[in-house]
């Protein structure tokens, strides 16, 4: 049976008489609540502008398991799932309110579910045509008879990918998986509405391009499919340099940018140990990193805006908080690039979630966030009703992993020690330097990649010093052989350097103790720490075979040699 790309069309319309209503959802229903999944994709103000994408996710009470690949890998009956949802508003004099405000979503495990974007358009487009449910069997079953088989990259291999301009890198793989999917020389997408869709060259399989011609304008950053719509070949690229927590399209540059202060000002909220990591100077965006990091309730407000540009913000943070969606997991589960207060109730009812609105109201409900960010006024803004943190060795009851009391108590961390550079702000005046200079989103991304590798890092030396142990990171505890291991870990010019930016990080690394991307990264470090225990071991018995092979094996030439030299020698004697 062939995979489904997508699992549920949905259907939205606004009634002048009964508000948001949810009209079709095929082949089946995913929800009960269909009130609020239609306040989701019927967006405040959407009647005010021609159209408007917004993205959503469902399916959240079974986080989707880590695999090292995808996010979005099989999780029982219940995957988390992806919803690219547009909205679309026809004026029209002969109907009541003058307008007419539809909305269709595509539920897909795709992470990149932005590639579909241009068909879900026709597909919506001929809805308003043909009020059918016909409409959506069609659009149904053109998408999962897309063929998709991409070749598989390595976490290794995907990095190089995002960090080379050779549109031929690893095409070997591509030959070995036979290749993409033939796609058409040009689709006319009606009415655009923000769709580009590029230029792409026939391949055909009979009569086509020479297979030398066809790899040297193959892009291997890209795997090329289409899917047939109504008669329309449109064609499909799906990026392959992704990282498992990134979620669609959105600009980390331009999350940088809104809220990076022209000059550097105090910080005017009272000090917190989780956020200030640098006092009262800590850089906006290096808060809203220790926000993510630690769990904390974030908000990007909108006011006004398309629920889109809101979207764009949580899924861009989601990035940023996981390091490029290659370091840390949990953010997507946790995420709601747009929600209304329809779904307040059970918004709240998410620990650390990271939502995008567009209703000002948010903004004078304090006791809803711990940090709320602005993308209007540029500005991030600590809630003044945000939990406290007490500190005292009570830190040790964070650490479920393992029987261990602390070697020393965190309790000597307080807000003076808190205020010594880190290196934070240094590093935040290179990644603006950078983007100034006009480096590429993958630059950027790469770097906070880099960054919080190096703060997970720095977590497992923290562990290893305060309890005594760690399974984040590789130490003479739970990896025996690891001094064959020396340099894979954080290298300081002295003792006092590393003493130092741990006791600068402790509060930050704690709060992030607390969380669920921490217990994730123990379970993933468990697994890696077995492999490579379980590696060494084989090693370890194979070299041993070997060995005690080969010395057999000399042994056994040796007394041949003997054996030989023997009869030579009673041969030349011989009367």
């Amino acid at each position: 049976m062939a995979p489904q790309h997508v699992t549920t069309i949905l259907l939205a319309e606004f009634d002048i008489d009964q508000g948001s209503v949810l009209t079709h959802q095929y082949p089946a229903n995913i929800t009960s609540d269909n009130h609020v999944l239609a306040e989701l994709m019927l967006p405040d103000g959407a009647h005010l502008r021609p159209a408007d994408w917004t993205i959503f996710f469902l399916n959240r009470a079974k986080p989707a398991p880590w695999n090292g690949n995808t996010v979005a890998a099989d999780n029982g009956e219940n995957p988390l799932l992806y919803v690219l949802n547009l909205v679309r508003t026809n004026h029209d004099a002969s109907i009541r309110r003058g307008a007419a405000v539809k909305a269709m979503a595509i539920c897909t495990t795709h992470q990149y579910l932005h590639v579909y974007k241009p068909v879900l358009l026709l597909a919506l487009e001929n809805y308003f045509k043909n009020p059918s449910i016909e409409v959506l069997k069609t659009l149904y079953e053109s998408v999962n008879s897309m063929q998709l088989d991409p070749p598989e990259l390595s976490p290794y291999e995907r990095m190089i990918l995002r960090s080379s301009d050779n549109k031929e890198l690893f095409i070997e793989k591509f030959e070995a998986a036979g290749g993409s999917e033939d796609v058409p020389a040009k689709v006319d997408v009606a009415h655009g509405l923000g769709i580009v869709v590029g230029q792409t060259p026939l391949k055909g399989k009979d009569g086509g391009a020479p297979a030398a011609a066809m790899a040297r304008n193959r892009d291997c950053q890209f795997y090329e499919t289409k899917v047939v719509y109504d008669g329309i070949k449109i064609p499909i690229r799906v990026p392959l340099s992704i990282n498992p927590e990134e979620v669609g399209e959105f600009s980390l540059i331009k999350l940088i940018t809104t809220f990076s202060p022209s000059s550097p000002s105090p910080n005017p909220h009272p000090f917190h140990p989780h956020l200030d990591s640098n006092g009262s100077n800590t850089h906006p965006i290096m808060l809203l990193m220790n926000a993510l990091l630690t769990g904390k309730r974030v908000i990007f407000l909108g006011n006004g805006h398309p629920a889109g540009d809101v979207a764009n913000f949580v899924l861009a943070a989601c990035a940023l908080g996981s390091g490029s969606g290659g370091v840390l997991r949990g953010f997507p589960e946790r995420a709601y690039p747009y929600t209304n207060l329809a779904g307040i109730d059970h918004l709240l009812t998410c620990k650390g979630f990271i939502a995008g609105v567009t209703n000002q109201l948010f903004e004078d409900r304090t006791a809803w966030w711990d940090v709320l960010c602005n993308i209007d006024t540029g500005k991030i803004t600590v809630s003044k009703d945000i939990s406290p943190i007490a500190f005292s060795s009570s830190h040790s009851g964070h650490y479920d992993d393992t029987r261990a009391t602390p070697m020393f108590s965190t309790g000597a961390t307080t807000q003076s020690s808190s205020k010594h550079d880190n290196g934070d702000n240094d590093f935040m005046a290179d990644i603006l330097s950078a983007i100034q200079a006009h480096y590429g989103e993958m630059v950027i991304r790469a770097r906070f990649q880099e960054y919080v590798t190096r703060f997970v890092q720095l977590a497992s030396q923290y562990e290893d010093q305060t309890y005594g142990q760690t399974t984040i990171g590789i130490n003479r505890i739970n990896t025996p052989e690891s001094s064959k291991y020396m340099g894979t870990g954080l290298v300081f010019s002295d003792e006092s350097s590393r003493l130092k930016e741990v006791a600068a990080n402790a509060s930050r690394i704690e709060g992030w103790r607390a969380t669920t991307s921490y217990k994730y990264l123990q379970e993933t470090g468990r697994v890696y720490i077995r492999s490579l225990n379980r590696f060494e071991r084989n090693t370890y018995e194979r070299l041993a075979n070997e060995t005690a092979a080969q010395e057999e094996m000399s042994i056994r030439q040796l007394h041949a040699a003997r054996l030989s030299g023997s009869t030579n020698s009673q041969s030349s004697f011989s009367p």
